[in-house]
């Protein structure tokens, strides 16, 4: 069991540098299809229909969101999982590459961004493991951003090149510089 353990906090570790410090390996809840997650968080979002309150006054506050601000929105959503609003902050090279270092540490059969968030946030809530990170700016204008992100459970931490596209940073690259 030893060898094991070992192994899954390697392969843990990886992951979380892989997701800018967010998630990796196979689901924990037995039958957990990112179809059906998906669907529920749909099924969970109020109607069209439903009155919404507007405050006029106030824009909404994602016009004046910092990178790093972004980046937690990004980290909260890959951890619940909220697969749409985590797949759509990352880009889809991003993904691919996540997806091709998740294969070559071993973790097979996924193939799509929403499959990746499930699967981690599956396993870092199994792990317990803290979402809390360190932020450090390295460089923001209006529209690109660069930050080095420590995850404060693990100690991983790298480089995390976010994009303003609209109101809402996209994370366009991540390195894995410390950790296992």
């Amino acid at each position: 069991m030893t060898g094991r353990n070992s192994t899954r906090k390697t392969a843990a570790a990886a992951a979380i540098f892989l997701m800018s410090v967010t998630m990796t390996l196979t689901s924990c809840t037995a039958g957990a299809d990112p179809a059906e997650v998906a669907a529920t968080a749909t099924a969970t979002s109020p109607s069209a229909s439903e009155p919404v309150a507007t405050q006029a006054a106030e824009p909404p506050a994602s016009e004046s969101q910092s990178a790093s601000d972004g980046f937690r929105e990004w980290l909260d959503a890959s951890r619940l999982p909220d697969v749409d609003t985590a797949c759509a902050r990352l880009t889809p090279d991003l993904v691919t590459r996540m997806i091709a270092e998740l294969e070559s540490h071993g973790m097979t059969g996924i193939s799509s961004c929403e499959q990746m968030i499930t699967a981690t946030a599956d396993l870092y809530r199994s792990l317990g493991q803290s979402a809390e990170v360190d932020i450090a700016v390295q460089a923001e204008t209006a529209t690109d951003a660069t930050l080095f992100v420590t995850y404060l459970a693990s100690g991983d931490c790298g480089t995390v090149v976010m994009e303003r596209r609209g109101t809402e940073w996209i994370l366009t690259d991540q390195s894995m510089e410390c950790g296992a």
